[in-house]
């Protein structure tokens, strides 16, 4: 034992001995040198990864290359320049670490809260442009001349440099974009044709498979105006210079041509569809403005934006797909807003391309130098012993010189992947198609080529094409882990997302599915299924009780639980039945939907309509009630019998309160007498299982009525499978943008895609709940539809009556004219015959 603690003693001496040592000092600067240049590739490389990648590894790299990285490289700097070393190469190291830092600002912020990050950025990237001139002087005198040459220039290019990203910071921040982004669209869109204009066919003047009168704003010259006392930015309908969905469509060049041709219809049409995801990415931005949060204000306008979801993106069914790559690539521009460096559609890339070309000439030359090729140490004056002059040589390798060889090559790297990363930027893309609009002299094979290539490649995915899933009743045994945990008072909460969820790719049945229950509501009346389900005679006005008065957690909570009994009760139907293809289909759309409705309630409560704290104490309670009530359960053959008496039990509750009900209020006592005997009642039978665990309870209320009412599986899961696509449509509409936008950083949410997709259908408010907060009782909508069709008799019996009697109105008219007409016969013929 002594002699191992006499080991580690040496050891840590020996350790302190060369930290101290000339080679330690320069061991620790070349490592620190690697480490940030780590740092920096992985803000680079990953930041537009984030998009589609909402793995924890990943964020916590980003997170902690996004927080370190400056911090690292100043330590760095400021190491070289406390060192007692003298190394002409410390100051190449510190030129292009200062290089590297200042080319990974591509990443703006980390999350939607960094909203000053931007402008830190640029802080900091001027603070280590002028140290970095310090430091050039401060080794004037010891560098050789090709290195004092390209440093000089190197740190020149950085200031134009840093003045090109302060232009495009302030042309393209982001609190500045959402105001006057705001302004510029939400007039430009105000002005668009409403939709009773119609033409003298009395036909409605828009085509959203044409996009006829769809004037979505693209691009175009802002002219600033004082109008009626107002401040305004105006941009200009028929100007030349202004570029919206419709001029998109009527394009006659081969690449955004309507007609096949060219490289053919698939082609031209995602072009077209590029530029379309810009205009709704702009109309987008009006949620987000700090003085606009909800709907749009556009509402003569909601037809003609329904049509063009309903009768443009969903015309094909056979390519539903077409709605989601709008929408994708639309949310890929708002997630560029919110957290990348973007290239404004109205500057030119062309001093960005001369900066880059001549960054990459200086640091070729720098590379291939003849100072650096044929580099060896010179002993520099210095404190010292001349220890200063020390050199790390690995089997005659001299180390020094590959650290500053990968450093320049990292850097020219990283520099070439951005600029072609911006290259090929959907934001680069959608300025060069609105030139190409513009421009007919470009409509030539010389400029298509190059256009069509450049709008082939996609640098990355939009989202992570994933869907997670939980599922409140097959977690009822806690996780090994949270056991542990809670044997030291730890509920380690922050692990629920890893040990009770899992992430599935999110199939294309699931997807197509809601796209299809879409195109089914008619006129943008989504509702909550309940009534549809009455008119199948699934649920009556007595299950409605346990269904309405809910807000979005308890209903989704209830048909989930619902579903996942009946899944249960599945495993014990015939293989038969569990092998057929329908039924598979639709238990796939119904089980993936449920989960997914679940997890978000459960753990991403911020982007459905409803009380973040209610939803999760809603989901955290039943599943303490599941554990309570199933724990004893081994099998889903158990906990499907324990449920169904649950639910068997809560009917006959149910049932026998109304029939005393019924029967207390027919008896002759006082009103008084009556409702205080209700309320005994009440105490009486609503006790045990049923009121203790109240939400199981109404779930296996629903399930109970499902297995009764439809007795073949396959109906069963046909109509489950249509209610969670209907369902999802029903809570995706909030006024919760900056949730959905926080969701985007780590990989996106599927509900945000039909967020943007309903919202460019301008339905935006959350769906209407009575005043209790809940959805609208089963008996109110039949009262209110009777009324309906009565208002529509009446006005039908009008509307007959009034043509009765314009017709009677024409018939007096025509024997008016024709006893004039004869009367005027007789007058002319009278003279005659005289």
């Amino acid at each position: 034992m002594d002699q191992v603690v006499a080991s580690a003693r040496n050891a840590t001496q020996a350790g302190k001995q060369f930290a101290s040592s000339s080679t330690g000092q320069l061991a620790r600067i070349e490592g620190l040198v690697t480490v940030s240049c780590l740092l920096v590739g992985v803000l680079v490389l990953c930041n537009s990864r984030r998009r589609h990648d909402g793995r924890a590894l990943h964020r916590l790299l980003v997170w902690g290359a996004f927080l370190f990285n400056y911090p690292v490289i100043s330590y760095t700097i400021g190491l070289m320049q406390s060192s007692s070393i003298h190394n002409e190469l410390f100051v190449v190291w510190a030129c292009f670490l200062l290089l590297l830092v200042g080319s990974a600002d591509t990443m703006t912020a980390f999350n939607l809260d960094d909203k000053s990050q931007q402008t830190r950025l640029m802080l900091n990237q001027a603070i280590h442009i002028v140290y970095l001139l310090f430091l050039i002087l401060y080794y004037k005198g010891q560098l050789r001349g090709t290195f004092r040459i390209s440093l000089f220039l190197l740190w020149s290019l950085s200031v134009v440099r840093i003045g090109l990203r302060l232009k495009a910071y302030l042309s393209t921040n982001r609190s500045r974009g959402l105001m006057r982004d705001k302004q510029v669209v939400f007039h430009y869109t105000d002005t668009q044709p409403r939709n009773w204009e119609v033409d003298r066919h009395g036909r409605r003047n828009y085509d959203p498979t044409t996009m006829q009168e769809y004037v979505y704003l693209i691009d175009g010259k802002e002219v600033e105006k004082v109008q009626y006392g107002q401040h305004v930015i105006h941009v200009d309908n028929d100007a030349p210079e202004t570029v919206e969905v419709n001029k998109v469509w009527q394009c006659e060049g081969k690449l955004l041509r309507s007609t096949t041709g060219g490289d053919g219809q698939g082609g031209a049409a995602r072009r077209r569809d590029l530029c379309l995801s810009f205009a709704l990415f702009r109309k987008l931005l009006l949620r987000f403005a700090p003085d606009h949060v909800g709907p749009f204000l556009f509402p003569m306008q909601d037809d003609k934006s329904w049509d063009f979801v309903v009768k443009g993106l969903l015309a094909d069914d056979n390519d539903l797909d077409r709605a989601y790559r709008v929408v994708e690539t639309e949310l890929g521009f708002l997630f560029d807003f919110f957290y990348a460096r973007y290239p404004s559609i109205k500057d030119s890339l062309a001093p960005d391309l001369v900066v880059y070309a001549a960054i990459l000439a200086t640091s070729l030359f720098t590379l291939f130098s003849p100072d650096l090729l044929r580099y060896h140490r010179r002993p520099l004056p210095g404190p010292g012993d001349g220890n200063d002059a020390s050199d790390i040589i690995i089997h005659g390798f001299n180390l020094d010189l590959l650290v500053t060889r990968l450093v320049i090559v990292w850097y020219i790297f990283l520099e070439s992947y951005q600029f072609l990363a911006f290259i090929f930027s959907d934001w680069h893309k959608v300025k060069m198609l609105c030139r190409y609009v513009r421009n007919k002299s470009w409509h030539r094979t010389v400029m298509e080529v190059p256009l069509k290539v450049l709008c082939h490649f996609t640098v990355t995915r939009y989202w992570k094409g994933t869907i997670e899933q939980f599922f409140l009743l097959d977690n009822i045994r806690p996780h090994w882990i949270k056991t542990f945990f809670s044997r030291f008072s730890l509920k380690a909460e922050a692990l629920d997302a890893c040990l009770m969820t899992h992430s599935i790719p999110l199939p294309s049945e699931v997807s197509h599915a809601v796209l299809r229950e879409l195109k089914k509501c008619e006129g943008g009346k989504i509702t909550d299924g309940r009534m549809w389900l009455y008119r199948m005679d699934i649920i009556d006005l007595n299950l409605d009780r346990v269904l309405s008065g809910n807000t979005h957690a308890p209903y989704i909570l209830k048909w989930h639980i619902a579903t996942s009994i009946c899944d249960y009760g599945l495993s014990m139907e015939d293989t038969a039945i569990r092998n057929d293809i329908e039924l598979q289909k639709n238990r796939e759309i119904a089980m993936k939907l449920s989960g997914y409705c679940a997890y978000l309630l459960a753990l991403q409560p911020e982007v459905v309509q409803e009380s973040t704290y209610r939803s999760i104490s809603i989901v955290h309670g039943t599943l303490q009630n599941a554990r309570d009530f199933l724990g004893l359960c081994k099998s889903p053959e158990a906990m499907y019998n324990e449920l169904i008496k649950l639910g068997r039990l809560k009917i006959s509750k149910e049932q026998e309160m109304e029939q005393k009900t019924r029967e207390i209020m027919s008896s002759s006592d006082s009103t008084e007498n009556k409702y205080k005997k209700i309320d005994e009642l009440e105490s009486e039978i609503r006790t045990g299982p049923v009121i203790d665990f109240s939400y199981l309870s109404a779930g296996a209320h629903v399930a109970v009525y499902l297995i009764d009412r439809i007795v073949d599986a396959r109906d069963r899961w046909r109509v489950l499978a249509a209610f969670w696509a209907n369902l999802m449509l029903y809570i995706a509409p909030s006024d919760r943008a900056a949730a959905h936008a926080s969701r985007m950083a780590t990989g996106g949410e599927f509900i945000t895609l039909i967020w943007a997709l309903l919202t460019a259908a301008h339905i935006v408010e959350p769906l209407p709940f009575v005043d209790g907060g809940g959805n609208t009782g089963l008996h109110i909508m039949l009262e209110k539809e009777k009324e309906k069709e009565k208002e529509k008799e009446e006005k039908y019996k009008e509307d007959k009556e009034r043509r009765r009697s314009d017709k009677k109105k024409r018939h007096k008219h025509k024997q008016g004219e024709a006893h004039g007409e004869k009367e005027e016969a007789q007058a002319q013929a009278g003279p005659a015959l005289v």
